[in-house]
Parts: structure tokens; C-alpha cells; sequence
């Protein structure tokens, strides 16, 4: 099959998925509705993070990275997924500070309010603007904690500066991630794939919408969610730019770091959701064989959002491994 060929059942297969969503989403209105006026303890809560301190600090190729910090002690560094922004940490932002931690979190390039640079997205450049955000900060025994894309940014890191991670960071938690995506070797699909995302039509005009942009961002998840923390979701993902997300998305094509995950010693700990539809969790299973003496944490039921999902448990993981990490 040829690139046009590929184009033209993307096409066919595009408008396929509209008419699909537009009945799914005529048939689960009224799951929307009760989902919306269910139990929801966050229900009254912004889930917008508390922070001390707001700074800008200059990426490797003169673009801006925006951090939030709130606590004081040993860091602990968040990094986000994919349209995204570090308002997803909201609820860490209180449990770390007060496990007597230091919480930070930045938006990454071209997410929230951070620009994207002059060099724009790859994976290299994510590995070096978690290095900016350590070197800047000048941060020691960090955890680094990265969800979806952020895991990513954080693997590439470690492979691509290990003396740097070596010296700055204790241990990282890799949460809903994935050492690969399953286009990484098809070059040719890949690239007819990525001409097809510059052609459809603007994502975030659809989750605007607020009922549609409702049971989009319900894929994140996994079962029985609490309806504020979708709707979190749904406004960070409607707030960030067509082009973040197609030239963001598009650099995760490319990913491939399974080469180097054997080769990294950091205390490693892998977390994943047995429903999760976006990083399933067989590729949390397989992190957790590539990188030596990593430990695998799974919650059964759970989807890609686990920060909102299981975040009592999510927290104590967290919060213990790093408790080990420094002894």
C-alpha cells in the first residue's frame, strides 16, 4: 500500500469515526448527565495546584518552561502528558508539601505557559528541558515522577544525560507511560500518518464543547471516574493549541528508547491501570522488564489518569519510594 493509498482510507476512516462519535454521543447523553450529578468528592474544588513560588527559566533553545513549586525539603519533580499542563498535579501539590517533601512541577514545552522553543518538539528536546528544570534549579537527590509523555521525557533524559541524572536525581516513577510507541518502525505509515494529522480538523474545537469535550476526555479513564476530574481534563486538553498537539503528537511517533532502558541503574518505579486505553498497561509490563530491579505497581480498573483515579494510593507509592530512594 502506498502513502496515497493510506491517506485515502485515513480519509474514509476519519469520517467514519465522526459518524461514530457523533451516535456515541447522542446514545451516552444521558450517561454524561448522570455521571455529571453523581457522588463527586472534588466536586467544590478547582483542581488548581497551591504553589510557594512561580518562576520562568530559559530552555536549552531559548523558549520558556514555567514552574510551580509548594513545599520545602527533598524534591519531587512532575512532569505532565501530552496537552496537558502541571494543573494535573493539583492534588499531589497537597499530599507531597505535607509528607514534608518540596513539590515542583513544570508545563511543558509549548503546554500552559510555557513556550516551545526555536527547535520545537522531539523526544531529545524533552530529555533536555527536564535537564533545564534540574540545572536551573539546581536541584540534588530529585525524584522524578513523570506521567504519559512526561515518563517519556524523563526516560530519554536518564538515557541521554546520565552523569547529569546521576548526580541530580535519586529515582524516578514512570506512571501510565510507555518505552515505545507501535509506529516507532513503520517509517512509511508513520510519515502518511503525520501528514493525516495535519489535515483533520481542530481537536480542540470539539473538546470546547463542553458535553462532546466530556466524553472525549472520558477515554482517559477508567472505570466509574468522578466527573470533576474529567472535566479537569477536558479543560486542559481544550486549552491547548492545535499545534502543540499535532507537532507534539507527532514527535512521539519517533519514540523508541528500549535500547537504552537496560542500560540505566536509577531506583525505577513503574505504575499502570489495567484499563487504561491510551498507554495499556502492557507496556508499563514491559518497562518494568527493561529497566533492571524496576518494581511494577498495577490498580486494577484504573484508566491513564491515575494522579485523579487512585490518588490516595498513587500518593503513598510515591511518597514511599522516595522516602527509600534517599535512605
Amino acid at each position: 500500500m502506498n502513502a496515497g493509498d493510506v491517506l485515502k482510507r485515513a480519509g474514509v476512516v476519519t469520517g467514519v469515526a465522526a459518524g461514530v462519535i457523533g451516535a456515541v454521543y447522542g446514545a451516552e447523553r444521558a450517561v454524561v448527565a448522570r455521571m455529571r450529578h453523581g457522588d463527586d468528592p472534588d466536586a467544590d474544588s478547582p483542581l488548581v495546584p497551591t504553589f510557594d513560588t512561580e518562576l520562568d527559566i530559559d530552555s536549552h533553545d531559548h523558549g520558556v518552561l514555567r514552574v510551580i513549586s509548594r513545599g520545602e525539603g527533598p524534591p519531587i519533580v512532575f512532569a505532565h502528558g501530552v496537552t496537558l499542563s502541571s494543573r494535573v498535579w493539583a492534588k499531589q501539590f497537597d499530599s507531597v508539601p505535607a509528607a514534608g517533601f518540596r513539590a515542583i512541577a513544570f508545563d511543558a514545552r509549548g503546554h500552559g505557559a510555557s513556550n516551545v522553543g526555536e527547535s520545537g518538539y522531539s523526544v531529545d528536546n524533552l530529555a533536555d528541558d527536564v535537564r533545564s528544570v534540574l540545572v536551573a534549579l539546581d536541584l540534588h537527590d530529585a525524584i522524578l515522577v513523570g506521567h504519559s509523555m512526561g515518563g517519556m521525557a524523563i526516560q530519554a533524559f536518564v538515557i541521554r544525560h546520565p552523569h547529569i541524572a546521576h548526580e541530580r536525581a535519586s529515582g524516578m516513577v514512570l506512571m501510565s507511560t510507555a518505552p515505545s510507541m507501535p509506529m516507532s518502525d513503520a517509517r512509511r505509515l508513520r510519515g502518511a500518518l503525520e501528514r493525516v494529522a495535519g489535515m483533520t480538523p481542530d481537536v480542540g474545537m470539539l473538546l470546547r464543547q463542553k458535553n462532546l469535550g466530556f466524553l472525549l476526555a472520558r477515554v482517559g479513564f477508567g472505570e466509574d471516574p468522578h466527573s470533576s476530574h474529567v472535566e479537569a481534563t477536558r479543560q486542559m486538553l481544550a486549552e491547548c493549541s492545535r499545534a502543540t498537539l499535532r507537532d507534539s503528537s507527532r514527535a512521539l511517533l519517533a519514540l523508541d528508547l528500549t535500547g537504552g532502558l537496560p542500560n540505566i541503574t536509577m531506583p525505577t518505579l513503574v505504575i499502570g491501570g489495567t484499563r487504561d486505553a491510551i498507554t495499556p498497561v502492557r507496556q508499563s509490563r514491559e518497562l518494568a522488564e527493561l529497566i533492571p530491579n524496576a518494581r511494577l505497581e498495577e490498580f486494577e480498573g484504573a484508566g491513564h489518569m491515575l494522579m485523579y483515579e487512585r490518588t490516595d494510593d498513587v500518593d503513598k507509592l510515591i511518597i514511599e519510594f522516595a522516602r527509600e530512594c534517599l535512605v
